[in-house]
Protein backbone atom coordinates (compact mmCIF):
# COMPACT_ATOMS: atom_id res chain seq x y z
CA UNK A 1 0.00 0.00 0.00
CA UNK A 2 1.42 3.39 -1.00
CA UNK A 3 1.72 6.15 1.55
CA UNK A 4 -0.63 9.17 1.01
CA UNK A 5 2.32 11.58 0.75
CA UNK A 6 3.90 9.52 -2.00
CA UNK A 7 0.60 9.34 -3.88
CA UNK A 8 0.17 13.12 -3.54
CA UNK A 9 3.68 13.79 -4.83
CA UNK A 10 3.14 11.48 -7.77
CA UNK A 11 -0.15 13.21 -8.58
CA UNK A 12 1.49 16.61 -8.45
CA UNK A 13 4.34 15.39 -10.61
CA UNK A 14 1.90 14.14 -13.19
CA UNK A 15 0.15 17.50 -13.33
CA UNK A 16 3.45 19.33 -13.62
CA UNK A 17 3.24 21.09 -10.26
CA UNK A 18 6.24 19.26 -8.85
CA UNK A 19 9.44 18.69 -10.75
CA UNK A 20 10.82 15.20 -11.15
CA UNK A 21 13.95 16.22 -9.26
CA UNK A 22 11.94 16.86 -6.07
CA UNK A 23 10.64 13.30 -6.03
CA UNK A 24 12.41 10.79 -3.79
CA UNK A 25 15.32 9.26 -5.67
CA UNK A 26 16.25 5.61 -5.58
CA UNK A 27 19.95 5.03 -5.07
CA UNK A 28 21.61 3.25 -7.94
CA UNK A 29 25.20 2.29 -7.33
CA UNK A 30 27.60 3.14 -10.13
CA UNK A 31 28.21 0.39 -12.62
CA UNK A 32 31.11 -1.78 -11.62
CA UNK A 33 33.53 -2.43 -14.40
CA UNK A 34 34.81 -5.96 -14.37
CA UNK A 35 38.54 -5.98 -14.72
CA UNK A 36 40.15 -9.18 -15.79
CA UNK A 37 43.86 -9.33 -15.30
CA UNK A 38 45.70 -11.43 -17.79
CA UNK A 39 48.12 -13.73 -16.07
CA UNK A 40 51.69 -12.65 -16.60
CA UNK A 41 54.31 -15.08 -17.80
CA UNK A 42 55.78 -14.95 -14.29
CA UNK A 43 52.42 -15.91 -12.74
CA UNK A 44 52.04 -18.78 -15.19
CA UNK A 45 55.55 -20.12 -14.62
CA UNK A 46 55.08 -20.00 -10.84
CA UNK A 47 51.73 -21.77 -11.16
CA UNK A 48 53.44 -24.46 -13.24
CA UNK A 49 56.21 -24.82 -10.61
CA UNK A 50 53.57 -25.06 -7.87
CA UNK A 51 51.88 -27.85 -9.81
CA UNK A 52 55.17 -29.76 -10.08
CA UNK A 53 55.68 -29.55 -6.31
CA UNK A 54 52.13 -30.78 -5.79
CA UNK A 55 52.83 -33.74 -8.10
CA UNK A 56 55.93 -34.46 -6.02
CA UNK A 57 53.99 -34.28 -2.73
CA UNK A 58 51.15 -36.40 -4.11
CA UNK A 59 53.67 -39.01 -5.25
CA UNK A 60 54.66 -39.45 -1.63
CA UNK A 61 51.11 -39.14 -0.30
CA UNK A 62 52.18 -36.02 1.60
CA UNK A 63 49.86 -33.07 2.11
CA UNK A 64 52.76 -30.70 2.73
CA UNK A 65 56.52 -30.58 3.11
CA UNK A 66 56.01 -31.14 6.84
CA UNK A 67 55.01 -34.69 5.89
CA UNK A 68 58.67 -35.54 5.26
CA UNK A 69 60.99 -36.80 7.95
CA UNK A 70 62.90 -34.16 9.91
CA UNK A 71 66.57 -33.98 8.95
CA UNK A 72 66.05 -34.69 5.26
CA UNK A 73 66.55 -32.28 2.37
CA UNK A 74 62.92 -32.94 1.43
CA UNK A 75 61.81 -31.29 4.68
CA UNK A 76 64.13 -28.31 4.06
CA UNK A 77 62.61 -27.12 0.79
CA UNK A 78 62.25 -23.37 1.08
CA UNK A 79 61.03 -22.23 -2.35
CA UNK A 80 60.66 -23.23 -5.97
CA UNK A 81 60.33 -21.55 -9.33
CA UNK A 82 60.49 -22.14 -13.04
CA UNK A 83 63.02 -19.78 -14.63
CA UNK A 84 62.45 -21.32 -18.05
CA UNK A 85 60.00 -23.68 -19.68
CA UNK A 86 60.34 -27.25 -18.48
CA UNK A 87 62.77 -26.42 -15.66
CA UNK A 88 61.96 -26.59 -11.95
CA UNK A 89 64.41 -25.01 -9.50
CA UNK A 90 64.05 -25.95 -5.84
CA UNK A 91 65.89 -23.95 -3.17
CA UNK A 92 66.65 -25.43 0.23
CA UNK A 93 66.42 -23.38 3.41
CA UNK A 94 70.05 -23.91 4.38
CA UNK A 95 73.49 -24.45 2.92
CA UNK A 96 74.11 -27.67 4.86
CA UNK A 97 73.24 -30.00 1.97
CA UNK A 98 75.73 -31.17 -0.61
CA UNK A 99 76.30 -33.75 -3.35
CA UNK A 100 74.30 -36.91 -2.92
CA UNK A 101 71.59 -35.25 -0.82
CA UNK A 102 70.91 -32.62 -3.45
CA UNK A 103 71.03 -35.26 -6.19
CA UNK A 104 68.67 -37.58 -4.30
CA UNK A 105 66.12 -34.81 -3.91
CA UNK A 106 66.33 -33.69 -7.55
CA UNK A 107 65.99 -37.33 -8.63
CA UNK A 108 62.99 -37.87 -6.32
CA UNK A 109 61.22 -34.77 -7.58
CA UNK A 110 61.80 -35.73 -11.22
CA UNK A 111 60.72 -39.29 -10.50
CA UNK A 112 57.42 -38.21 -8.95
CA UNK A 113 56.50 -35.07 -10.91
CA UNK A 114 57.98 -36.30 -14.18
CA UNK A 115 55.50 -39.16 -14.36
CA UNK A 116 52.66 -36.67 -14.06
CA UNK A 117 53.88 -33.97 -16.44
CA UNK A 118 55.89 -34.77 -19.56
CA UNK A 119 56.79 -31.06 -19.88
CA UNK A 120 59.13 -31.34 -16.88
CA UNK A 121 62.58 -31.68 -18.44
CA UNK A 122 64.98 -30.80 -15.62
CA UNK A 123 64.93 -30.41 -11.84
CA UNK A 124 67.69 -28.44 -10.16
CA UNK A 125 68.02 -28.43 -6.37
CA UNK A 126 70.26 -25.78 -4.86
CA UNK A 127 71.40 -24.62 -1.45
CA UNK A 128 70.03 -21.35 -0.14
CA UNK A 129 73.04 -19.33 -1.24
CA UNK A 130 73.47 -21.23 -4.52
CA UNK A 131 76.93 -22.50 -3.56
CA UNK A 132 76.00 -26.12 -4.30
CA UNK A 133 73.48 -27.67 -6.63
CA UNK A 134 72.58 -30.88 -8.41
CA UNK A 135 70.17 -31.53 -11.20
CA UNK A 136 68.34 -34.44 -12.74
CA UNK A 137 67.20 -34.46 -16.34
CA UNK A 138 64.16 -36.35 -17.53
CA UNK A 139 66.38 -38.61 -19.64
CA UNK A 140 68.23 -39.72 -16.48
CA UNK A 141 65.27 -41.75 -15.26
CA UNK A 142 64.43 -44.99 -17.05
CA UNK A 143 60.93 -44.90 -18.47
CA UNK A 144 60.61 -41.12 -18.56
CA UNK A 145 60.96 -39.94 -22.13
Amino acid sequence: MKKPATVALLALALTGCVSESSLPQVYSPPAVETVTKEASAEDLSQAWADTQINHFLNGYGAASLAGFMEGTPHRNIDSWSSPEEGVLVVVLSSNNWRGKYLHTLSFDIMGKAGWEDPRLKKVRVTTHDGSAWEETRRTSIAGLH
